[in-house]
């Protein structure tokens, strides 16, 4: 046994806690609760509930909308000893995870994806941008079929992170820092005659919108594919990120961008149709394509700002 380990379990939790990603101490080492969260550490941290019989019970809820504090870290790892850790998946880290295992790994290279993470049994955990909106974890349990041997961790979900290990070694991370993109997965795919609709069954499709929508989209062809501007849909991303503090804003951003990258008012407004069913579901209250449509266009007023430059985007 390592007496060290809950020590460096705690240093890269520290670190993923400081960009803003939250943690959760699991057993760890060779127990065989690896996997599971560490009820004893949880429950000297304070994050318990008490069930309907008055038994206090641990609960990591709380840690899907809230980082440990510094206090919690040391409490777990350092005196309880816990020598596991798992990343909270979902909106509140930005990410959600791609599990893949041994079953799924043909239709992996198939793709050409390459994993941040190659787990004990060998297989792999590809991070992506959390899209916004609210997606299930363990996906492949629900109506919405997904491929053999592959199951996503988003909102409520946890997945074990380096250098946690269980009984068949340990999680290891890749040489690949590029995160996966939305638009890296295609909408369908086709294994063993059967066709699945990949996109939507991990969840990273936008919700339907829940207004009417009175107002007519302009009758204009938004962008061609081949052309060397940069892509519509990473514009679209990234005004999505500004979505949860004010949809407005995103827009306004989506305009700002898009005319700073060479497309036109007409063409940004084109987009704006898309950014509003990205962005629907983010808040309680109706989002407009008319709000969207007017934010993207006083974007057009403004001096044009730099292009973008190509740029990978890295996971941690």
């Amino acid at each position: 046994m390592d007496d060290n380990e809950p020590e460096r379990i705690y240093e890269a939790a520290c670190r993923l806690v400081r960009q803003g990603i939250s943690v959760i101490p699991t057993g760890g080492g060779v127990s065989v609760r690896a996997k599971e969260p560490h009820t004893q550490a949880l429950i000297a941290s304070g994050h318990t509930f008490t069930n309907d019989d008055g038994e206090l019970r641990a609960s990591w809820k709380p840690l899907q909308t809230q980082l440990p504090t510094a206090q919690d870290l040391q409490t777990w790892y350092l005196h309880s000893r816990a020598r596991g850790l798992a990343v909270v998946t979902g909106e509140l880290s930005g990410y959600v995870v791609i599990d893949v295992d041994l079953m799924g790994l043909p239709l992996l290279h198939k793709l050409g994806w390459k994993p941040h993470v190659v787990s004990p049994s060998g297989g792999a955990h590809l991070y992506l941008h959390h899209p916004g909106w609210f997606v299930p974890s363990n996906a492949s349990k629900s109506k919405r079929t997904l491929p053999p041997g592959f199951d996503v961790r988003g909102d409520g979900g946890y997945i074990m992170f380096p250098p946690s290990r269980n009984r068949e070694g340990f999680y290891r991370r890749t040489d690949e820092r590029r995160r996966l993109s939305v638009w890296d997965i295609p909408e369908a795919i086709s294994v063993a005659g059967e066709t699945y609709h990949l996109r939507e069954a991990l969840g990273l499709t936008p919700p339907a919108p829940q207004d009417s929508r009175p107002a007519e989209r302009p009758d204009v062809q938004p962008f061609d594919a081949d052309d060397e501007r940069c892509p519509m849909a990473l514009l679209l991303d990234r005004a999505a990120d500004y979505a949860l503090e004010s949809r407005n804003k995103g827009a306004f951003m989506l305009g700002l961008w898009a005319h700073a990258n060479d497309y036109s008012r007409d063409e940004a407004i084109h987009a704006a149709g898309e950014y509003t069913d990205i962005v629907q579901g983010v808040k309680r209250t109706p989002f407009t394509l008319d709000e969207a449509r007017k934010a993207v266009a006083s974007a057009y007023t403004y001096p044009k700002k730099d292009r973008w430059q190509k740029r990978e985007e890295l996971f941690l």
